[in-house]
Order: structure tokens, then sequence, then C-alpha cells
């Protein structure tokens, strides 16, 4: 066997060489490459042929001249007995083409036919550089992150890593790190975040969570984090990776928010309190001017009613003397008797009608009606007609034959006080007094006007014409609530709009200027 050994040294170790997975080189002291295996070829570019004509410096960037190889030479051959397993050093290789990569060089010192030689074993370490600097990459940037991050052992709980970021915000060094639990630094934030078993026992049935928490600092301060969780298998061994950011900030802003939220949930009930009482205040406000508007529409009732009943009264009044003097002269007879009476009823029937028309005009109606607006403009100048008969004003009507179904008194009371307007303007003017009242439809609309000619609204005062307690009349002859409440009613109740405006006409060829109030009710809503 020794001999078969010996017989077939040669082959062996060519073979041994050949099939090895690292380039092998045989050098010779003078730096010339004397043998290299397949790999060592293919590394480097080189035919077998090609390499055996190279020197350690043509491939070794490191060794950059036959001196520098023959001192490294030197220091393997003066340390051949502490050297028994080889010289391991990093340095690079060129390829023929020129790349340079970084290789691992294991170097043995031997004597072979009494000559000294270096068989060097090469590994090329490219790979492995590259995942070590990218480790380093990983690493560097776990550490310059602004955020905390842990590798927890999933089943014994115990941190295995912790960055930088960690160490100093908690204040513990890696190594104490690693002799803690979570649970050990770890708190929940509030009642609503979860503790560490409960986080434990989902993070196996999702992939990733996110988690609210306090973590206690080595000088007993804490502070919240959000923790966002991703579990990975290494090994067989199941690890959690922990990315926690301080929220300190957030939670501040969010208790400030909330006492925000707070304050203005207390200054919205006192604000709609405020509100609440200002609209009792404004109701009770327009109950009250509605009053007086109903006050000073009776006074002028009343007004109206004396001047109605003053002839009928009159006339009662002069038979009854005339009866009474014809019977104590006694030319009473049956027929002057009869007559007298028949007089004195009718003159009662008409007080009693004049009573029962004023009496419906002032009776509360809470319900909309349907009625004729011509009968119902034939209403208010009944009631404003004995207080205009002295002034000698002739109405002109043109009216539409349509019906609105609305509050008819409040209505009537509207149409009143607009004739009552327009009366007392005409008292001013010496000329022929009109009253101009027209009734039409549009599309959309029905349209009542009420018109004068007494030379219109002063433009300084007309936009005032619908305040209250406005008026141009002296204190004894107006309260100047009427056109006030007028508008009220026609907008709140009636859901329109009452327009003043001044317009130029002709009438019977003479030309006149006047002002002009327009209700202008929507036929949707007044129908």
């Amino acid at each position: 066997m020794e001999q078969l050994e010996k017989k077939h040294i040669n082959f062996i170790l060519q073979s041994s060489f050949e099939l090895s997975n690292q380039a092998i080189y045989w050098i010779n002291q003078a730096g010339r490459i004397i043998y290299a295996n397949e790999v060592g070829c293919n590394d480097l570019g080189y035919s077998k042929e090609e390499i055996t004509r190279l020197n350690v410096w043509d491939v070794n960037p490191e060794v950059n001249s036959q001196k520098k190889f023959s001192e490294i030479f030197k220091s393997f051959s003066e340390n051949e007995n502490e050297s028994e397993r080889g010289n391991v050093f990093e340095s690079t290789h060129k390829t023929k083409e020129g790349m340079i990569f970084p290789v691992e060089v294991s170097s043995k010192f031997v004597i072979m036919d009494e000559s000294p030689f270096l068989i060097s074993y090469v590994r090329d370490i490219s790979n492995r550089i590259e995942r070590t600097e990218r480790l380093q990459l990983y690493f560097e940037f776990l550490n310059i992150t602004s955020d905390i991050i842990f590798l927890v052992n999933k089943e014994t709980q115990y941190v295995e890593f912790a960055n930088k970021v960690a160490c100093e915000k908690l204040g513990f060094t890696v190594e104490e790190f690693r002799t803690k639990r979570v649970s050990d630094f770890r708190k929940a934030l509030n009642s609503n975040s979860m503790e560490i078993p409960e986080i434990f026992r989902q993070i196996g049935q999702e992939e990733s969570m996110t988690t609210y928490g306090l973590y206690g600092c080595k000088d007993g301060n804490s502070f919240p984090v959000e923790t966002t969780l991703s579990m990975k298998s290494y090994q067989s061994t199941d690890y959690i990776i922990a990315i926690s950011r301080d929220i300190t900030e957030r939670v501040e802003i969010e208790k400030k928010k909330e006492s925000l939220n707070q304050k203005l949930k207390n200054y919205n009930k006192t604000l709609e309190d405020e509100v609440n009482n200002a609209k009792e205040e404004l109701h009770e406000y327009e109950r009250l001017m509605y009053h007086q508007s109903k006050m000073a529409a009776m006074g002028e009732m009343l007004e109206n009613i004396a001047h109605q009943w003053r002839q009928p009264l009159s006339v009662v009044s002069v038979l009854a003397t005339g009866m009474k003097l014809q019977n104590e002269s006694g030319l009473l007879n049956k027929e002057l008797l009869e007559a007298g009476l028949d007089d004195i009823n009718k003159n009662s029937q008409f007080l009693s009608k004049t009573i029962d028309d004023f009496s419906e005009f002032f009776k509360p109606n809470k319900n909309k009606t349907s009625f004729v607006v011509e009968h119902a403009i034939d209403n208010a100048l009944t009631f404003s007609a004995s207080a205009s008969k002295d002034l000698e004003i002739e109405v002109i009507k043109n009216c539409a034959n349509l019906e609105l179904f609305t509050f008819q008194n409040e209505f009537i009371q509207v149409l009143v006080n607009l004739l009552n307007n327009a009366r007392d303007a005409l008292k001013l003017i010496d000329s022929k007094r009109y009253i101009f009242i027209e009734v039409y439809s549009t599309s959309s609309e029905i349209i009542i006007e009420v018109k004068d000619n007494a030379g219109g609204i002063n433009d300084e005062i007309k936009d005032k014409v619908f305040e209250p307690y406005f008026t141009t009349k002296h204190k004894s002859q107006g309260t100047g609530i009427g056109l006030y409440m007028s508008q009220e009613i026609v907008k709140k109740h009636m859901k329109g709009k009452l327009i003043v405006s001044n317009e130029a006409y002709e009438y019977k060829t003479k030309r006149f200027t006047g002002a002009k109030f327009s209700i202008v009710l929507l036929k949707n809503e007044a129908q």
C-alpha cells in the first residue's frame, strides 16, 4: 500500500488540487507562479500556460513589486515553525481584464527538493464582503434612525437586540436589555391598549400589528410609544421585531385637542343656550310688536267705526227727537211712527253690521283659509273707507279673479296698513288723490300692488320704512310699526315678499309719481 501511494502520489495530489473548490497556487522564491489549479485559472481569467508566466505582483495589487514579495517570503520562511497551520490574511487579486476583487489567502511555506515554495489557498470573498457591508449598512441604519428598535425572542420574551436609540432613550445598555423581558420596561398606555401577554398571543395570528404602550426608563421616567410589530422565523426560532416611536408630542396634542373640544362643547352649549334665549326674546319681541300693531290697527278701526257710526247715530237721534216733538204736538200718527221706527231699525241694522264686520277682523284665526283676493281687498277698503272719505280719495281697482290660501285676517291687516300709509301720504297733496290696486299673476307668483300719486318716498328714507318704530308722522299720529309688521306677516306667515318702490306713471293723460308697495307671493305657497 505504501509503495502504491508513493507511485501515485503525484496523481493523487494533482487530483486533489483540481477537485478543490478553492484556487491553489504554487509560488517559488522568485515570486513566479509555477502552478495554478483550474479554479485559480478561472478566477483570474488566464489559461494554465499564461498563468505560469506571471509573477505574484502581476495578480496581487497589494504586492506591487519583487522587493515587496521578497519581504513577505522572508517573513514566511523565518516563521516557518510558527506557521504550521499557515498564515491567513485578506488581500485582493486582479483578473486578466483588470477587475480587482477581495480574497482570503491561506499560505504555507514548504521545502521541496531543497527549494522553498509557498502554497497558497485563495477564496473569493466578494459575496462575504458584500454581505458584511450590507449588514454594516443595516446596523448603521438601525443606529441612525430616530425609531426605537428591539428584536425579541417570542418564546422567552427576552430582548435579543436593541439599537442605539433604544439604549439612549431608555438608559440601558444592550447587555442590560438582554437580561430583561419586554414586560420589565413596557406597560399598557391606558385601559384601551393591550398588555404584553395579549400582544404575544395575537402577534402569532397576524403578520403585523400596531400597539400603544408606555416605556419605562432606567431613571424612573417614562414616555408613550406607538409600536409596529412583525414576526420573523430564523433557524426554527420565532422573533418579534418591534419598531417604536416616541409619541409624547402627539399625546400632548391629543390631550390639548380633547381639552379644546370639551371647551368648545361647553362653549357651544352656552352659545346654544344664549341663542335659544335670544330666539325666545325675539319671539317675545315679535309678539309684542304684533300686539302693538294690532292695537294700532284697532285704534284706527275704532276711528273708522266712529266715522261710520256718526251719520247713522245722528239719523237715529234726529228721528227719535222729531218723533218725540211730534208726539208732544199731537202730530205723530201711525204712519209717521211706523216710518220713523223703520228708519231707526234700518240704521240700527247698519250699525250692527258694522260691528260684525270689524269684530270678524279682530277674531284670532290660526288656520289658513281659501278666499278671493278681491273680496279681501273690498273688506280692507271698507275698514279704511270712512277715514279716507273726507279726503275724497278715488280708488281704482284692476283685480284678476285669483284666490289665496293663507291667513285671511292677517292679509287684510297688511292691506289696511298699506291703504292707511297711502292715505296719510295723500293728505299732504292738494291735487286729485288716487289709490290704484292691481292684482295679477305670473307663472310662479301672485302680485298685489297698492300705488298712490302722493309723489313717492324720499330716497334717503325709502330703505328705512320697514324698520320697527320708524315713522315720518308726528308721534300722536303713528307708531311706525305698521309697515314693519306688514313685512313680518308677509315674509314669515305667507313666505312672500313686501317690496317698496317709487313709480312714475300716466293716468287719464296726466303724469303722476307715487309710492308702490308690492305683495309678492309664490303660487305653491299661496294656493
